[in-house]
């Protein structure tokens, strides 16, 4: 069973645009000394889109054999092939990962209906050597999971849970009561995290924690306590610098941010572009605010 909180880790680049694994090596290592339960590598933060497969894996191959053997991986293997995916799994599980992480596909999204995508979550299960975490997230792919689907696929002995990104505490607290107890429900955003546990989300995987990982362990910790005003208090702070590095400046964004906070951020790689000299003011000026720069 998966609990607690990983973070997709953001994957830096030099300025010609190559993974910088310098860089990578010194925030696996920080990563590695917090409470966080685990990482999610080649996660949306991470720019797994504008990898290609070789560089995927190299990525994949190095995170795993640097970071802490105490805690856990779970790997992203989206493709639009079933084929494809199947042999992504395979291959992250070949090099250690605990768990791999699937999108929907989506291109196609007019023929995702509910019976091809049970069948396409359904085979690569099947076909995985390690667990497989479902990933809701409708805002990029234009694809709902809808909880009844989520429930039917949660009988399958290999899928162990889903992350939500999808943002409707509606559709997360169904999910949690029509799965068992043994499947784990992760928010996918620090945006509705104290809602999703108090619902029954056993975690959650955050592009925050990539530069505030402490404090997302911490307010999962405060609820876990029924510390609920505290909690409440917490999750209230985070907000804004939230959705400050995951939706107003995105990718950029968490990475000026990550620089700020001794991480190594690096540079995004193109189409993307760094963060603005007005954006990294922004963002500056809320850490300060919360206290942590």
């Amino acid at each position: 069973m998966f609990n607690g909180i990983y973070t997709p880790i953001i994957t830096p680049f030099c300025a010609d645009e190559s993974i910088d694994f310098g860089k990578l090596e010194h925030n696996l290592a920080k990563w590695g000394e917090t409470d966080l339960d685990g990482i999610v590598v080649l996660g949306s933060n991470g720019e797994f889109v504008y990898l290609s497969e070789e560089e995927k894996f190299s990525v994949v191959e190095f995170a795993i054999k640097h970071f802490n053997k105490n805690k856990k991986v779970i790997v992203g293997v989206s493709n639009e092939a079933t084929l494809h995916t199947i042999e992504a799994a395979k291959r992250a599980a070949g090099l250690g990962a605990d768990a791999v992480l699937i999108l929907p596909p989506h291109y196609y999204k007019g023929a995702m209906k509910d019976e091809i995508l049970f069948k396409y979550f359904s085979d690569v299960a099947d076909k995985s050597p390690v667990p497989v975490m479902l990933y809701n997230m409708p805002g990029n792919t234009g694809i709902n999971l809808t909880s009844a689907l989520i429930a039917r696929l949660s009988k399958h002995p290999n899928i162990a849970g889903i992350k939500d990104t999808g943002g409707n505490i509606v559709q997360i607290a169904e999910t949690v009561r029509d799965t068992a107890d043994d499947f784990s429900v992760f928010a996918g955003n620090t945006g509705y995290l104290m809602p999703a546990l108090a619902v029954g989300a056993r975690g959650a995987t955050l592009a925050l924690a990539n530069i505030l990982p402490q404090e997302c362990c911490q307010l999962v910790s405060l609820v876990k306590e029924n510390r609920i005003a505290e909690a409440r208090e917490l999750q209230l702070k985070l907000l804004r610098i939230n959705t400050l590095v995951t939706g107003k400046y995105g990718v950029a964004g968490l990475k000026a941010a990550a620089d700020m906070l001794g991480y190594e951020g690096g540079l995004p790689r193109r189409p993307l572009l760094p963060a603005s000299d007005q954006a990294k003011e922004e963002i500056e000026q809320e850490l300060k605010k919360i206290g942590v720069l």
